[in-house]
């Protein structure tokens, strides 16, 4: 019997394509993005460490108040929805999860107390403000008045931390806004969510995406793995766009199951954002699921897909490959819209696209085969020498050969092998970086493995000493001074006279390398005898962002100055002799007041002046009027 035929592919439509548009700030629908407006079929339900924290302090006995501050964004609202599924019961009934989406809805202004179910008998009632935002400032000081005196309910607010140091500090505030606004500056000292169990306050600003966590990952990589599961795209099985769709590519890509490279380039999406956000940007859990439907889908949609398609099967869409998405539009109309979504412009500045190494760029310009050959992510449209040229980059750039008549064409040239160059530097990226100093260099960190070697907390004393002069060379450097590579002495210049100049400067102390710490930021909180239960670090997905440089003193507070990537960035390369200061002009202003102030809090003996001059520290002494000059 013959064989029958194949069955005719047709256009499909993904729902979950559909799905993902409802995360994207680029049409009416993006409302479903907002807890209280979220379809149950397109909610995200993330296990975050602040549930767990929230969960196990709301049944504690002495608990009273819990504040959850942060930007907007965060998951307060979504916090508040999970507690209450906890709170009233949550089984496979119909109607169950509703019920508390109904009461975020309905009797979360703080007007009613919300009893347990009454599965849950000895659960104290609720008592939840969503927004604080909702209530004047009189008002809500006295409402958090009233929740100190509750013997009864425990109370949940959700506030912004503008809005809610605008409270605490108005004219309206009593007693019990003065000890909550006490405990909220003491956290950033000490670190604590609580001291008693009684007040909680868990600061989201302190949540990171792209913390790792020890069983399932972090937010950011879970997020993609649930979105990218196998079952979500089996429409596209059947698609007639299936082999030429980008949205479709990208879940390849990205996929654990469909590709082995899936979970590396997934820890390198998430290292890109561990990286932002040690740059000092706060990404919310909201704009994180609007970064990944965006880089799913570049803002396509099937029929996107199938109308471009029609018009060319190949050449346009390495636009719309995530890993180019990340840091370059792939149209005007989209560069317009990603305002809405800051974190994706942050990462533009990350770009490993626009940064050359040439052991990379020989093997991708000069080694074929790099790639394999007719990925649609790797081939490109372009017009050349009035021509239209499609050249596949797995043999590099040497398909480009246009012969340009004039200086117009050379330039299209150009453009064009820079567009090429730069999409399989970024892929290289992504597909074969693997060790963390080397991918922060590909960002443009060259110090970058140092910083998170640093954050590890796990470097030897042999190891960590060389760092640590490195960095006293560079304190010295901003200064204007200039010692030796191996210097273990950090010299302080009298504030009082200004930078050293090229000739001589006054030094008004001198620290031993012996009370200078470098600590990952987790570590410059010293909690008493080790008791972290309500520690900051435990109660949110915890990522260390700054290193602490701590000048450490027997009779003073330590000193302690935190060191983003950018900041430890400009140290280190000043180490080298040369500080680019309109560049990290910031950055050396907050280390310039940080050096004043530890020079001003202590000095060398009123008998003795350290003079730094020729590349030596020198001690000055007057005698009876005659100055004498000698050497350290």
């Amino acid at each position: 019997m013959p064989e029958s035929a194949p069955p005719q592919l047709k256009p499909m439509i993904n729902g979950h394509v559909e799905r993902l548009h409802r995360f994207l700030p680029f049409s009416p629908i993006m409302e479903q993005i907002f807890e209280e407006f979220t379809d149950s079929k397109d909610s995200m339900d993330l296990e975050t460490v602040a549930l767990d924290y929230l969960r196990r302090v709301v049944i504690l006995p002495q608990a009273k108040l819990i504040i959850l501050t942060g930007d907007a964004g965060h998951g307060k609202t979504h916090l508040c929805r999970r507690l209450l599924e906890d709170h009233v019961g949550r089984d496979n009934r119909p109607g169950i999860k509703s019920r508390a989406k109904d009461l975020i809805n309905s009797s979360c202004d703080g007007s009613k107390s919300i009893p347990s179910s009454p599965e849950k008998p000895n659960r104290r009632p609720l008592r939840i403000y969503k927004d604080f935002s909702e209530l004047s400032v009189t008002l809500a000081a006295d409402q958090i008045e009233a929740a100190f005196r509750n013997e009864v309910d425990v109370t949940v607010i959700c506030a912004n931390e503008g809005r809610l140091r605008a409270i605490l500090e108005s004219a309206s505030a009593g007693e019990g806004c003065s000890a909550l606004l006490g405990d909220f500056n003491r956290s950033f000292e000490d670190g604590l969510a609580s001291r008693d169990g009684r007040i909680h306050i868990l600061n989201l600003n302190y949540q990171s995406v792209a913390a790792p966590s020890v069983n399932e990952g972090s937010l950011l990589q879970r997020s993609v793995k649930a979105w990218n599961d196998g079952t979500r795209w089996k429409a596209c099985e059947q698609c007639s766009s299936k082999s030429s769709c980008p949205i479709f590519r990208n879940h390849q890509l990205l996929s654990h199951t469909k590709d082995t490279l899936g979970e590396n380039r997934q820890r390198k999406l998430v290292d890109i954002f561990a990286t932002a956000e040690r740059l000092g940007v706060v990404v919310t859990i909201r704009e994180m699921l609007m970064a990944v439907s965006y880089l799913l889908t570049g803002g396509l949609k099937c029929e996107d897909v199938h109308r471009m398609t029609a018009r060319s099967k190949s050449g346009w869409q390495h636009r719309y490959a995530f890993y180019n998405l990340a840091f370059e539009p792939p149209s005007k109309s989209v560069a317009q819209k990603l305002s809405r979504i800051p974190v994706i412009q942050h990462l533009s500045k990350l770009d490993p696209g626009r940064v050359s190494e040439r052991s990379v760029d020989e093997r991708l310009i000069n080694e074929h085969n790099m790639f394999r050959a007719g990925e649609i992510d790797i081939v490109f449209a372009g017009r050349l020498a009035g021509k239209d040229h499609l050249v596949d980059a797995s043999s590099g750039i040497d398909d480009i050969i246009a012969n340009p008549r004039n200086r117009a064409e050379r330039e299209g040239e150009a453009d064009f092998v820079i567009r090429v160059v730069r999409s399989i530097r970024r892929r290289f990226f992504f597909d074969e970086c693997t060790e963390i100093p080397d991918t922060m260099l590909r960002m443009g960190f060259s110090n970058g493995g140092d910083f998170t070697a640093i954050l590890s907390g796990n470097l030897s004393p042999a190891v960590l000493a060389p760092l640590k002069n490195r960095a006293i060379a560079g304190l010295h450097m901003i200064q204007g001074i200039k010692l030796g590579p191996n210097e273990t002495r950090l010299m302080l210049v009298d504030p009082a006279f200004g930078n050293a100049t090229s000739h001589a400067a006054i030094i008004a102390r001198r620290i031993l390398s012996g009370a200078i710490k470098l600590l990952p930021m987790r570590e410059k909180w010293d909690y008493a005898n080790g008791e972290t239960e309500f520690a900051m670090t435990t109660a949110v997905d915890w990522l260390d962002r700054h290193i602490v440089l701590r000048i450490e003193d027997k009779e003073q507070l330590p000193a302690d100055l935190s060191l983003d990537l950018m900041m430890f960035d400009c140290l280190m390369r000043s180490a080298r002799g040369y500080v680019a200061g309109q560049f990290y002009a910031h950055d050396i202003r907050r280390i310039s007041n940080y050096l004043g102030r530890l020079a001003e809090s202590g000095s060398t003996s009123d008998e003795e002046i350290s003079l730094f001059m020729g590349g030596r520290t020198r001690s000055i002494s007057i005698d009876g009027g005659v100055i004498q000059v000698g050497a350290h």
